[in-house]
């Protein structure tokens, strides 16, 4: 047998004992740990995708947004929690995207906050007794993951492809919800003990209804920066409208009150220029109010009368857990608790719903105290900013509506701590700033 015969035998072995030793792994797995072996080689072959189509793997990390998978699976994979996993997960697919596109760290600024607040947390906030380091680390690696899809470039046709797909997400939602309760896996209504009934998909009420919030708030803005593409951002709009008023969720539904009224007002401005085309968009908008408002009227009086307990409190508690979480943090106004430390404030004086107080700015009083929430709320604005700057004209009031409706609704939710809400608003804001830019990034701004 010849050098080179036995060479190519040499340079082939290493590899045959790789395939062999994957095979054996995999076997044994499939025996003793099935689920954990589907997982895994679910990831390689998402890996392989991401690695030689990146842009198809961040269409699908965005999709999988439309799915509360912590809500279907309770549990933990590989010693984590399935949600902590999720965001490893999304983050290793998309390193190949962050390759290929590299990063712009013009709109960082909420990750510097971040920063700061882990510094505070550190250096002078005082800790509550069941406060650890560990829920400190969680809790900046969870919060800070959503805020680097700010940072992405991509380019303007795989962006605008992109927000269409965030459109989609509630859709997407109730239809892997009817898959789910044909499957028996997970029902797709929620009804309350009140007898409300509400549309969840395949997340809970609250979680479709942040989808919903965003597709119906994009497509205010979409239609004016993209006349060409109206018909599907409309159609996104009303299907979306009464997703969210599927869900019942009120908070959402107020937040839009202020876009809905410009709305109106802008069309009937135009209408009276002579544009008598538009007294269609105008009446079919009247109408889907009023079917809505029959439509969920008594769902909504349902969820919304007092109970009677020792105080009388709203429905939803929110008032008496943000008291609460008032209370406890009064001790370390300035520096709060610690990040994370709302996670384990509840010590079952409250309803066990309320982790965290349903309201954001509370809730990173609590975590950074003035400082921490003022730095955050700072740094949001300077990213809102930014992109106000990149946007034409006549978009701008829509933009502004959007952004203050989002305002608005993290009095009464958790916006900028659920995946559902969060990574979509990220991904947007990142998507509307690239595509209103008068052509692609230039090589010599962009870090790869």
């Amino acid at each position: 047998m010849t050098n080179f015969e036995w060479g190519s035998k040499l340079n082939v072995l290493p590899y045959g004992m790789l395939y062999l030793m994957s095979a054996l792994f995999f076997g044994t797995a499939v025996i003793y740990q099935p689920m954990i072996a589907i997982a895994a080689v679910l990831l390689i072959i998402l890996l392989g995708i991401s690695i030689s189509r990146p842009e198809l793997i961040s269409y699908f990390v965005l999709i999988t947004t439309a799915i509360s998978i912590n809500f279907l699976y309770d549990g933990s994979m590989f010693g984590m929690e399935i949600l902590s996993l999720y965001k490893l997960v999304i983050v290793m697919l998309l390193v190949p995207c962050i390759l290929v596109n590299g990063l712009r760290f013009r709109l960082s600024h909420p990750l510097w906050a971040m920063v700061a607040l882990l510094v505070i947390t550190f250096g002078s906030s005082i800790w509550l007794p069941e406060m650890t380091s560990s829920i400190a680390v969680k809790a900046f690696i969870g919060l800070s993951i959503p805020f680097v899809f700010l940072l992405i470039n991509w380019k303007k046709n795989v962006a605008e492809l992109q927000i269409k797909i965030i459109c989609m997400l509630p859709l997407v939602s109730v239809v892997v919800g009817l898959l789910l309760q044909l499957a028996h896996v997970h029902n797709f209504l929620n009804i309350e003990y009140t007898g409300a009934v509400r549309i969840q998909g395949a997340n809970i009420p609250a979680h479709l209804a942040m989808l919903a919030f965003m597709g119906v708030a994009i497509p205010f803005i979409e239609v004016k920066r993209n006349p060409q593409q109206a018909r599907f951002f409309y159609i996104m709009l009303v299907l979306n409208f009464f997703i969210l008023i599927g869900t019942g969720t009120r908070g959402p539904i107020l937040a839009l009150g202020l876009t809905v009224l410009y709305y109106f007002y802008d069309i009937l401005r135009q209408y009276l220029k002579g544009r008598t085309y538009l007294l269609i968009p105008l009446m079919g908008a009247f109408f889907l109010i009023m079917v809505a408002v029959f439509w969920q009227l008594d769902n909504f009086e349902k969820r919304s009368f007092e109970r009677q307990t020792d105080t009388a409190v709203d429905l939803s508690g929110r008032s008496e857990a943000w008291e609460y979480f008032l209370n406890k943090a009064a001790d370390s106004p300035w520096s709060g608790r610690g990040l994370g430390a709302v996670t384990v404030a509840n010590d079952g004086t409250l309803y066990k719903g309320f982790v965290v107080p349903h309201n954001e700015y509370i809730r990173f009083y609590f975590d950074g105290g003035y400082i921490g929430a003022i730095l955050l709320m700072f740094s949001l604005l300077a990213v809102f900013i930014l992109v106000y700057r990149a946007l034409a004209p006549p978009i701008k009031p829509y933009y502004l509506l959007f952004i203050a409706a989002f305002l608005i609704y993290s009095f009464s939710d958790n916006t900028l701590s659920t995946v559902q809400f969060i990574i979509p608003f990220c991904w947007y804001l990142n998507c509307l700033y690239r595509s209103s830019q008068p052509t692609d990034s230039p090589q010599k701004e962009v870090i790869r």
